[in-house]
């Protein structure tokens, strides 16, 4: 039969959900669990991963362009290749109908509960 693993004391006092790495928000602590708080820093990340992928893809684009008129040996190596410059398209706009679809269903949140709460409060609805 084995016997448990010892730890050390000053580990043994820690709560079990204490560790070093703890994960990252822009937003304040007391925002955490705010739907509309949720939402925006949803679509700010989603915005910014889409920016991405448009740069690189513009980049590559405009290298070949300007290649085209470019002296023999003078031309830019673009980023990306023609392929996976059309590839990078794809997860922006993946990200972009997710943020669409992520945007609709908060609308919906806001209108089946923050209208009901408004409505109630002699608010209109």
């Amino acid at each position: 039969m084995s016997s448990p693993i010892q730890r050390p004391a000053v580990l043994a006092k820690l709560p079990p959900t204490s560790a070093a790495h703890q994960p990252f928000s822009f937003l304040h602590s007391s925002l955490q669990y705010d739907p509309g708080a949720q939402f925006v820093a949803v679509a700010m990340d989603i915005a910014q991963g889409v920016k991405v992928c448009l740069e690189m893809a513009n980049s590559s684009t405009l290298a070949r362009a300007m290649n085209l008129d470019a002296d023999a040996g003078e031309e830019d190596l673009p980023l990306l290749d023609v392929t996976d410059t059309d590839r990078i398209m794809r997860p922006a706009a993946a990200a972009a109908h997710l943020l669409a679809t992520h945007a609709e269903k908060h609308i919906e949140w806001l209108n089946e509960h923050r209208a009901t709460v408004n409505a109630s409060e002699g608010g209109a609805a």
